[in-house]
Parts: structure tokens; C-alpha cells; sequence
């Protein structure tokens, strides 16, 4: 079984609240510009990619 080591530095850090506070600003524009149910809809989308991407490196017993 391999480990996976992931540091978070300040600078990650940073780039991980940019990260959101850009994704949070798209989907206010989708929300204002398309409707309420397209940024809903984009929103648990990308829970839900995220929820995957910590799935598939969260360790699995065999």
C-alpha cells in the first residue's frame, strides 16, 4: 500500500481561498445571468467531483 504525503503551506492555502471565493463569484454571475437552478445545479456538481477526487485518494482496505 502506498502513502500519498500532501504538505499545505501558506501559499496553498492562499490559492485554495482564491480557488473558492473565483468558483463562488461564477456561480453568483450563473445565478444572476442564467437562473438559480443552472448555479444549484453547477454547484452540486462540483461537490460532488470534489467528494470523488477524495474518494479515489482516500486510502481502501483491501
Amino acid at each position: 500500500m502506498q502513502n500519498i504525503h500532501v504538505e499545505l503551506t501558506g501559499k496553498g492555502v492562499v490559492t485554495l481561498l482564491f480557488t473558492v471565493a473565483l468558483v463562488l463569484g461564477v456561480l453568483a454571475l450563473v445565478w444572476l445571468l442564467a437562473s438559480p437552478a443552472w448555479a444549484i445545479g453547477i454547484g452540486a456538481g462540483l461537490v460532488l467531483l470534489v467528494r470523488g477526487v477524495f474518494w479515489l485518494f482516500k486510502p481502501h482496505s483491501e
